[in-house]
């Protein structure tokens, strides 16, 4: 065994004894508490669809406003942005642990203080139970402004079984003397968050979008920033950047050597996944239409679901299984191919001929020939963040750059 002790420049450095590290672990709540107090503004970022997104832009537009800025993404790939340099968060295992919040505020929080300009703090939150989206808002960040990009059916089986137990859910994890900056454009709902955030001792607003912008896929969250930046002192962004940021996320297919592809599977929830389909195949983005209705008399073209599943996501399941039901029944779809966790399961509940994949022992480039070779459009659905749709997504760029005529990129090592 080496005794020696760790060297900096030849000094020996010291080494933490029992008792410092039992006092360094103690002091771990008072120590965030400081840190929070330090930040001159702690925006929260919640919701279901939107967050990561949201989270990003909002860092990216205080720091060239001059702010010092954290901005901490999670999803697909968790991500630290401190004054726009990216820095992957790396974790030790699939699970999110939510005290990784106060690690993070511990490491870049003090960053920002040694510095002239205002700080500011914009976090995602990433839980998905009332209670852990409850903690991270008092505990973790205890945000001046919340934002809620909107509420949608996911999570069921955590959050709420429909939208206003979502909506309730949201709402009971605002902190006392907090600010909601709300997208949520169906009016019910927002009269009820309205009601459940004031008896907590906060504030609402909803968010306007222009006539210019309504009906647009992702508006309530783009205008969500020009209200966040309005209530901490800020001038809203200028028409045509918001022109730009909304045009940017208006879905379009994927045009590969062969074939159409469309990854709604980042959406994760039903809603959102019917609204990109229809803007794909129909032209038709109005928001205001419900996903259970009366097909449009003109016959839109059909498309082809590859559903993925995670045994972690059962609402998630249960609710792409009542989608893709819908699409049956209004003969938008004549079938669909599904991957991931209990497929078998997926496919005895559908109501259309179900093709299964083992996407454990089949390549993702295996998958995407099989998909493609049913000279449909295809969209993926439901779940987004495991290695496998990693590895599809990347496939389906590869072959996109290829249609193009374009270089192929090296591949980069795994995240």
């Amino acid at each position: 065994m080496n005794d020696r002790p760790l060297q900096y420049g030849g000094e020996p450095l010291p080494t933490p004894s029992l008792f410092d590290r039992v006092r360094d672990y103690l002091s771990r709540g008072p120590r965030h508490e400081e840190l929070l107090a330090s930040a001159d503004i702690r925006i929260g970022v919640s919701g279901i669809r939107g967050k990561s997104s949201t989270s990003k832009q909002l860092g990216q537009i205080l720091g060239e406003r001059g702010y010092d800025t954290y901005t901490k993404v999670t999803g697909d790939h968790p991500t630290s942005y401190h004054n726009g340099r990216e820095i992957p968060i790396r974790r030790s295992g699939p699970r999110v642990t939510l005290y990784e919040n106060i690690d993070l505020i511990r490491e870049y929080v003090p960053q920002l203080a040694v510095t002239d300009p205002d700080d500011a703090v914009v976090m995602e939150n990433q839980a998905i139970t009332e209670y852990t989206m409850r903690m991270v808002n008092e505990r973790f960040l205890k945000p001046d402004v919340l934002v809620f990009c909107n509420v949608r059916q996911d999570h069921n089986d955590t959050l709420g079984a429909d939208r206003q137990t979502i909506a309730r859910s949201f709402a009971r994890a605002v902190p006392e003397g907090c600010h909601v900056i709300s997208g949520e454009q169906h009016e019910v709902i927002h009269d009820y968050l309205r009601a459940e955030i004031e008896k907590r001792g906060a504030t609402i607003e909803q968010v306007v979008i222009p006539e210019r912008h309504r009906g647009l896929i992702g508006a309530e969250t783009i205008h969500a920033i020009d209200h966040t930046l309005r209530h901490i002192g800020e001038e809203p962004l200028p028409a045509e950047r918001a022109d730009e940021m909304l045009d940017a996320i208006q879905p379009e297919w994927a045009h590969l050597p062969v074939g159409r592809v469309f990854n709604a599977a980042k959406v994760n929830e039903i809603e959102s996944t019917e609204l990109f389909r229809r803007a794909l195949v129909e032209g038709d983005d109005d928001e205001s239409v419900p996903v259970v209705g009366e097909p449009p008399a003109d016959e839109p073209e059909r498309v082809l679901p590859f559903v993925f599943l995670r045994r972690d996501r059962r609402g998630r399941t249960a609710s792409f299984v009542e989608y893709v039901n819908v699409l049956a029944e209004r003969d938008l779809i004549d079938r669909v191919h599904v991957g991931g966790a209990y497929t078998g399961v997926f496919a005895r509940n559908v109501d259309v001929p179900a093709v299964e994949h083992d996407t454990d022992d089949t390549s993702a480039d295996e998958v995407l020939d099989a998909l493609l070779a049913e000279d449909l459009p295809v969209m993926f659905m439901a779940n987004t963040v495991d290695p496998f749709m990693r590895a599809l997504t990347a496939e389906v760029e590869h072959r996109e750059r290829e249609a193009r005529g374009e270089e192929p990129v090296a591949p980069l090592p795994d995240y």
